[in-house]
């Protein structure tokens, strides 16, 4: 008897085992394949993040696919060139003329100067004048900016000079030096950068540029006053400029940073008062820049 009933017990749970299996099946069935579409929207989005907001993995720095504006001002040093030189021969020549009295200066009372007297002359001084300078760079690669710069810079200088017009016959001198620009340059040039550490809150950087340049000032053909013209204002005075340098961006945040900037540029002029003078100057900058990849981003968030 004892033996009967623990084989009925033996055969009820081979069935129940049997039965339930199937279930466990369909249950992990269930449960694989939810994890498997669940892998896959993962996939899916993980595609999507990679391929529209790739820029957004990385921390404040330069990357791949960053795009920069910045602003930076400051102003020229030590410029030299054969557009200076001349201008300063000029003035050397002028002051000969002056002192000889081949240039009038009968304005003074006679008790200032007299006769046996030579003429007053003073020197010139050249100073530079403020730059200004727009940059747009977007990321190329890791380490590679690609982009262009829109720049001003300007020299001044405080100088004597015929007065033009003033009389066909008779050549007169300004009495005192007067402030004059003889030189104000605009130039677009293509910007090339490296950045050597990229993705990082320091992010010094080497730039290359190359385009062209606009300009006006005054200037003179020759080493002495040409008594038909009527006015030294450059006319039709273009050129191209190039120029390296080096500099740094802090970054403050994803969005925007303070930037210095040291440049060296050389630009070849030609007017209709010269064919072909150079002028030489370095540049130190300082500014603001925004990285527009991330703001754009903080923008879709709202």
């Amino acid at each position: 008897m004892k033996t009967k009933l623990f084989l009925i017990y033996i055969l009820l749970m081979a069935t129940n085992v049997s039965m339930a299996e199937p279930t466990l099946k369909k249950e992990d069935k269930g449960v694989g394949q939810q994890h498997n579409q669940q892998n896959e929207d993962k996939k899916i989005d993980d595609a999507e993040v990679e391929k529209y907001y790739a820029k957004l993995k990385y921390p404040p720095g330069f990357y791949q696919g960053a795009f920069l504006i910045s602003f930076m001002g400051g102003g020229s040093l030590a410029p030299s060139g054969s557009f200076i030189s001349h201008e300063k021969n000029y003035d050397s020549a002028l002051q000969y003329r002056v002192v000889t009295k081949e240039v009038s200066q009968d304005y003074y009372p006679q008790a200032a100067v007299r006769s046996q007297d030579p003429g007053l002359y003073f020197k010139p001084t050249y100073t530079p004048g403020v730059a200004s300078q727009f940059d747009f760079e977007y990321g190329w690669r890791e380490k590679i900016g690609l982009g262009f710069t829109i720049m001003q810079n300007s020299l001044n200088a405080k100088r004597q000079d015929i007065i033009p017009g003033l009389s066909y016959y008779k050549e007169y001198v300004d009495p005192f030096p007067r402030e004059r620009t003889i030189y104000r340059g605009n130039s677009m040039s293509f910007l090339a950068t490296y950045h050597p550490i990229p993705r990082n809150f320091f992010d010094p950087y080497l730039v290359a540029r190359a385009g062209v340049v606009s300009f006006t000032g005054e200037a003179h053909a020759g080493l002495t006053h040409d008594k038909f013209v009527y006015s030294n204002q450059i006319s039709s005075g273009i050129g191209s400029i190039v120029g390296v340098g080096g500099g740094l961006n802090i970054y403050l945040g994803r969005y925007f940073g303070i930037k210095a900037e040291v440049d060296y540029y050389r630009e070849f002029l030609k007017a209709d008062q010269f064919s072909m003078r150079t002028l030489n100057s370095y540049q130190a900058m300082i500014g603001v820049f925004v990285n527009l990849s991330n703001v754009q981003y903080r923008l879709e968030q709202y």
